[in-house]
């Protein structure tokens, strides 16, 4: 999945969140219905909640992702990452994960394998005395000029004027055309790593000019955040709490009423990546040694 990308998940699902809103207008009726208790009757009420539908359907509210967010740019909602911490109890031995495996075309080993002849019996199928058979290996696969594909046995050999190799008896390669020999190994194996990590997130909901707006808009987004703690596990973030600060007006632009409230949230994700490919063997030598009755012998065998 590579790096979390936390603060651009966050904008997408509140992007989606605003969408939602704009198109069931009927979920602020729910969102703010307590506009139509009694008690508030008097200064909210339901065409408070009217008011904000018309607005949040008419108007732009832009994410933006800093700290410092200009008048022009307002409404707005920042985001801004404030800490990310490896989640130190929660982490892999050595970050390792398990390696990834994939399917790939096998590397070809020899070309253009002009064929002489097939035993049927014995398995051995006699190729051009100009083919290099030097670098085969039992296992590796022999695809004739029909496309048909046999696994090499042990028994090659590459003696000038005595090439061959063994595909095993009963088989019915077809001889005319020719031949390659690929690996064997026809996948790859990634070594993988991840760390955990815990971020904070500050998300500020910013008005120029409209005190309850900037209201508004926090609790608007803390509604598309709870409601959403799923679609944002699906996105590789675990929701873990929020904590509100209090409103404030903003004292760094003179003589502008910059309203802001920040809810700040919590989150487990994971940073993995590709660290190396394992390099897998499609031929190797073993030696056996021997000893009976004081008689000492080696035998050597490729596969």
């Amino acid at each position: 999945m590579g790096a979390p990308l936390t603060e651009f998940v966050i904008e997408t699902v509140l992007r989606d969140g605003l969408n939602e809103l704009r198109l069931n207008p009927s979920r602020f009726d729910d969102l703010f219905s307590r506009f139509t208790m009694t008690y508030f009757n008097n200064q909210y009420g339901a065409d408070k909640i009217a008011e904000l539908k018309q607005y949040i359907q008419n108007n732009q509210v832009k994410i933006v992702h800093a700290m410092q967010v200009q008048p022009a740019d307002m409404p707005c909602i920042s985001i801004q990452m404030i800490a990310s911490d490896e989640a130190e109890n929660d982490q892999q031995f050595s970050n390792m994960l398990p390696e990834e495996v994939a399917d790939k075309d096998p590397n070809v080993i020899v070309t253009d394998i002009a064929m002489v002849s097939y035993d049927v019996v014995t398995g051995k199928l006699v190729v051009d005395s100009a083919t290099d058979l030097g670098n085969i290996c039992a296992c590796m696969v022999f695809i004739d000029g029909a496309g048909n594909e046999f696994e090499l046995g042990s028994g090659n050999s590459n003696l000038s004027g005595n090439k061959f190799i063994n595909i095993g008896p009963g088989k019915e390669p077809v001889l005319t055309g020719t031949g390659s020999i690929v690996s064997g190994v026809d996948f790859s194996v990634m070594d993988r790593r991840m760390v955990r990590l815990r971020e904070t997130i500050n998300i500020g909901c910013h008005a120029h000019d409209k005190l309850h707006l900037a209201k508004f808009l926090y609790y608007i987004v803390y509604y598309i955040i709870k409601s959403r703690q799923l679609v944002m596990e699906q996105r590789g973030l675990m929701l873990d709490r929020g904590v509100a600060s209090i409103f404030d007006r903003e004292g760094n632009f003179n003589g502008e009423d910059i309203y802001t409230r920040y809810l700040q949230i919590h989150v487990l994700t994971e940073f993995d990546w590709d660290q190396e490919e394992v390099n897998l063997l499609d031929c190797f030598d073993v030696t056996i040694k021997a000893e009976e009755k004081g008689i000492k012998f080696n035998t050597n065998t490729s596969e």
